[in-house]
């Protein structure tokens, strides 16, 4: 063998038993692809192109948007891998929900006013509060309606993304998603998003939908400035009848055993992300109630450093600290 037979394949089915002296990726032939060239595509006039598959509508879904390396636009499925979603009537989140909800049926007030038919919420609050709870929880239900869910990742790729979006599906409702917002800002700046949100790239029939652990970190050209963000609303730790309900959903035994009260009053100022662990590490784990709460209580004025590392100190889970005496006689 020598370097001319570098890719070549041994016969198989596929090729009728003649060998190739080229290589071609795995899902190149129609039995293996699911987007084979099927018809033509006009480039202009007179001048044609393979086209694959093609959809006239984008599936209900979650996706991220980016270009690829000619420029084009490219919408991927994304996977969301969530824990359970609890909805708790008359709270904050759902009103936030229902308010969501009877947006879409409003456009023709919008356009009697002469306004695009879009809106902006801001959520804002501390880390586990629950605000990527909210913002999967309007993921799932524009999905279940049979619409789509952009999560942003770089500005200027989602505006590109959603100009073609309207050009092939102009009435279509369409969640945006700016998870961390404080944190794309900070790697992209805020020109491109401004431009989307109010600027010359704006289009009908959106909600932009933002969280942030940091709202003193955005400028006030993005919180203080109507139609970009609308209602900036801040989420706070669940009450004790949130708490109740979650309660109720995770852990039922609490109610038939009479502890679900002291599980409430234990909890009081945890966020949902610590009622989550809380449940983990007693129901899962068969850690202790009190201690696991005071563990929890505890993270929020522990921040590891590593000038702790000269500090003598246990080692793993609570052992004592190891003593050794020094050998001189070894070289290290």
């Amino acid at each position: 063998m020598d370097l001319n037979d570098f890719g070549t394949q041994t016969a198989d089915s596929r090729n009728n038993g003649e060998q190739r002296n080229y290589y071609r990726p795995p899902g190149y032939y129609p039995a293996e692809a699911g987007n084979r060239p099927v018809q033509w595509k006009i480039v202009q006039a007179g001048v044609f192109e393979l086209c694959g598959l093609t959809a006239q509508h984008l599936p209900a879904g979650a996706y991220s948007c980016c270009l690829n390396q000619y420029g084009d636009v490219q919408l991927m499925t994304r996977d969301l891998q969530v824990d359970d979603l609890i909805d708790f009537a008359d709270s904050l989140p759902a009103k936030i929900l229902l308010e969501i909800e009877n947006f879409w049926s409003l456009g023709d007030l919008f356009l009697k006013h002469g306004y695009l038919h879009r809106r902006g919420y801001l959520l804002y609050g501390p880390q586990g509060s629950g605000k990527s709870s909210v913002v999967h929880q309007v993921v799932h239900r524009i999905i279940r309606a049979g619409h789509v869910a952009v999560f942003c990742e770089h500005p200027g790729f989602l505006t590109r993304a959603m100009e073609v979006f309207r050009k092939i599906e102009p009435d279509r409702p369409i969640i945006c998603l700016f998870e961390d917002i404080d944190a794309i800002i900070e790697i992209h700046g805020d020109s491109e998003l401004l431009q989307w949100l109010d600027g010359s790239h704006q289009i009908n029939k959106v909600i932009n939908i933002a969280t942030t652990n940091y709202p003193e970190r955005l400028d006030r050209r993005i919180v203080s400035r109507p139609r970009r963000f609308d209602r900036i609303i801040k989420i706070e730790s669940p009450t004790a009848s949130i708490r109740d309900a979650y309660f109720r959903k995770k852990l039922p035994d609490l109610v038939t055993n009479g502890q679900l009260t002291r599980w409430i009053d234990l909890t009081e100022g945890l966020s949902f992300a610590a009622l989550a662990e809380l449940v983990i590490s007693v129901a899962c784990l068969g850690n202790n109630l009190e201690e696991t709460v005071t563990l929890l209580r505890g993270l929020d004025d522990h921040q590891p450093n590593s000038k702790e590392f000269d500090r003598p100190g246990a080692m793993g889970f609570g052992s004592p600290p190891r003593h050794r005496h020094r050998d001189d006689s070894l070289p290290f």
